[in-house]
């Protein structure tokens, strides 16, 4: 009876270490100190970009802050706003201004990267312009840097990132901006 009893046991531990190797690997968190996420977004700049081949525009300085409450990361620009016509040539043609935007991230499965979402300029001053210059710059300036800003990869998740042992990967999770910096939740699946 005793012989039979360790024998059940031995049976039924062999039988938990074996269910244990298939258990999943537990979720891991990929950080991004609020110091790496404004260096990674600083390279990016310079922008330069022309308007209607009237203006020369270049937007540069970004300085970002973390919005934990709504999932945000909010980014001031400087914008440089150059005359490049012969209609404007008797008036300053440099003008100096500030864009204030904001916007969400997601992930992009097919090349695993992180990509602005739902881009919102929330401020566009051009200081000194003249208004029949300001109005039209302000009209266009905020539709392009949404459309210019909309799904740009602002990092790629490495590789080895995604990987784990016994038939297991990643696959990415949730997003948040912390008030550190950006934490990406990875959770584990089964590769077949």
């Amino acid at each position: 009876m005793r012989r039979a009893f360790q024998t059940s046991l031995l049976i039924a531990f062999f039988a938990l270490l074996s269910a244990c190797a298939t258990l999943p690997p537990p979720p891991k968190t990929i950080s991004v100190t609020e110091a790496r996420l404004a260096q990674m977004i600083a390279s990016q700049f310079p922008f330069n970009s022309e308007m209607l081949e009237v203006l020369d525009v270049v937007v540069s300085t970004p300085r970002i802050s973390l919005d934990p409450t709504n999932n945000r990361i909010n980014t001031s620009l400087d914008i440089n706003v150059a005359v490049n016509n012969l209609l404007w040539l008797f008036t300053d043609k440099q003008y100096k201004g500030a864009l204030d935007m904001s916007y969400g991230l997601r992930f992009e499965p097919r090349d695993a990267t992180v990509r602005l979402t739902d881009v919102r300029v929330h401020r566009l001053d051009i200081d000194g312009a003249p208004s029949a210059m300001r109005r039209p710059i302000e009209r266009l300036a905020a539709p392009l840097a949404q459309k210019l800003l909309k799904d740009y990869v602002l990092y790629k998740v490495r590789p080895e990132d995604l990987q784990a042992a016994q038939g297991w990967g990643y696959k990415p999770g949730t997003f948040r901006v912390e008030p550190t910096g950006l934490s990406l939740t990875l959770d584990p699946v089964e590769r077949r």
